[in-house]
Parts: structure tokens; C-alpha cells; sequence
């Protein structure tokens, strides 16, 4: 197999040990995609261990947002393949459902309706258990679920607020509940502590991780911020013009190896006429 990696990230991959589980949460191999006629993700070939937190980062427009987007289906995938653990190749409709189910998603923005009081938030993410046009009230076991969720966040004693009426970081842990509330097994975060401070970004980064690995959860979040990435992550990938420059240990992403990522590129280093 030909090597795409820029020659100037070549020296820092890393030769690593999968430690968790027998088979990798997920499997990526040649996978690419396209917008009209702009290549977003390059033939990219990714394992993502089970039970870990891998972080990924890269300069805006890499293709961080377009990953997470195809590794929950919603951008579709124009060629290579992905594999989840349990379920095998993701190319049929039904195979895609199945990971979906056990896939959960936490957005930049959150996606939270204000005037629904945090509970009813965290229940729209098992919207997909009953018919949308459905009058009657969320069953009493799918309330306890999502109480249970927020208590997961600290957030149990604002479960009636409006979250309008919240605060930044508790609108985020509202975000977190409700992806919390499906039981996934795979985690998916896009940016999740983009609007908030950089001290309450600390805090919040270390909850996510400390929840995700008490609950057995695969994590796969993009950050740009690299401290917070660094402290939260057993492993970082790095992305660059939509392929994957490298791989390795947080304790391996030092100062040289962020500056190489983060430099300008060179047209020949990425294939570009």
C-alpha cells in the first residue's frame, strides 16, 4: 500500500499497542469523501480502539467535522469502507441502522430547544423509540432513564429548569445527557466545549472523559484547543488536508510535531498540482 503521509509527519506516527478489546470499535480503510468536486477526506486509514478517547485535531478545514459526520452516517462515504465492532462492513442500509442505535452524538451547538425544561432536552434523544407524531407523554421508564442521565452529569437538581435559563457549561452537560441517555457504545463529539471558557473547558473535558471510561464508552472528539486535547485524550489523530497525517500518544504530540501540523501546507506534500 502506498504511503500518502506528508514526509514532514512521518517521524512522529507512533508504533502503537491496542490495549482494550479484542476488536477495535471502528475500522476505517481507504475511506474517502467528497463535496462537489472537493476531495474532504482522503483515503483515510483509522482504528479507533474500544473503551478509549481518542482526540482529533487539525487546522480548520482539515476534514475533523466531515470524520465524525461519516462515522455516524450522516455523511455518506464515496468510496473505501468503515467497520464497526459487533456489526461488520456499514455499505448496507440495515448494518448503518444498527450502528446508529448504538452510536450517539454530541453537536458544537448543542442542538437543545430552549424553552423545554432539561429533561425533555435529554428525552429527545430517545426521540427514535416512539412515533414523532405520538400525543401521549414519555413513559415513565424512559423519564427515569433521562433523570438518570443528568444525574450522570450533575444536572439531575435543574431537570425541570427551562435551558434557556441555563448556563453555558450546564447547556453542554445537558448536550452530554443526551447522548449519555441512549447508552451507546460509541461516543461522537464535534467540538463540544466550543462556547465555553477555557477554565470551565478543563473541567468539562476531564467529566466527559471521566463518564465515558466509567461507562465503557468508545470517545472520539475533535478539539482544537491542543492543552485540552493533550489532557484528555489516551490517543491523538491528526488530520490534515483530509488525511490522516498521524497517529500517536498524547506524550508524543509535542511542541514540533503541533507546529508541523499546524503549519501552512505545501502543495507538493499533499499531492496538489
Amino acid at each position: 500500500m502506498t504511503d500518502h503521509t506528508p514526509h514532514r509527519y512521518r517521524d512522529i506516527i507512533a508504533e502503537e499497542t491496542v490495549l482494550s478489546s479484542p476488536e477495535p470499535a471502528l475500522t476505517l480503510n481507504g475511506v474517502s469523501v467528497r463535496r462537489g468536486n472537493l476531495a474532504v477526506l482522503r483515503d483515510i486509514d483509522l482504528t479507533i480502539p474500544a473503551g478509549s478517547v481518542t482526540v482529533v485535531v487539525g487546522r480548520s478545514g482539515a476534514g475533523k467535522s466531515t470524520l465524525i459526520r461519516a462515522l455516524n452516517g450522516l455523511t455518506p462515504v464515496g468510496g473505501g469502507t468503515i467497520r464497526a465492532g459487533g456489526i461488520g462492513s456499514l455499505d448496507t442500509a440495515a448494518a448503518m441502522r444498527a450502528h446508529q442505535r448504538q452510536t450517539a452524538t454530541i453537536f458544537q451547538d448543542h442542538a437543545l430547544i430552549d424553552r423545554l425544561p432539561a429533561i425533555d432536552n435529554v428525552l429527545l434523544g430517545l426521540a427514535d423509540l416512539r412515533h414523532p407524531l405520538s400525543p401521549l407523554p414519555w413513559p415513565d421508564t424512559l423519564r427515569e432513564r433521562a433523570a438518570h442521565a443528568l444525574d450522570e452529569v450533575g444536572l439531575l437538581a435543574h431537570a425541570w429548569r427551562r435551558t434557556g435559563h441555563l448556563s453555558g457549561g450546564e447547556r453542554q452537560r445537558v448536550g452530554v445527557a443526551r447522548a449519555l441517555v441512549r447508552r451507546p457504545k460509541l461516543l461522537l463529539a464535534d467540538e463540544p466545549f466550543a462556547s465555553v471558557d477555557p477554565s470551565l473547558m478543563r473541567h468539562l473535558s476531564q467529566d466527559l472523559r471521566r463518564t465515558a471510561l466509567a461507562s465503557g464508552l468508545t470517545l472520539v472528539v475533535v478539539l482544537h484547543q491542543i492543552e485540552t486535547a493533550l489532557a484528555m485524550a489516551d490517543r491523538i489523530v491528526g488530520l490534515a488536508d483530509g488525511r490522516v497525517a498521524f497517529t500517536c500518544h498524547p506524550d508524543q504530540f509535542d511542541t514540533a510535531a503541533q507546529a508541523r501540523l499546524f503549519q501552512p501546507y505545501r502543495p507538493e506534500e499533499i499531492g496538489l498540482d
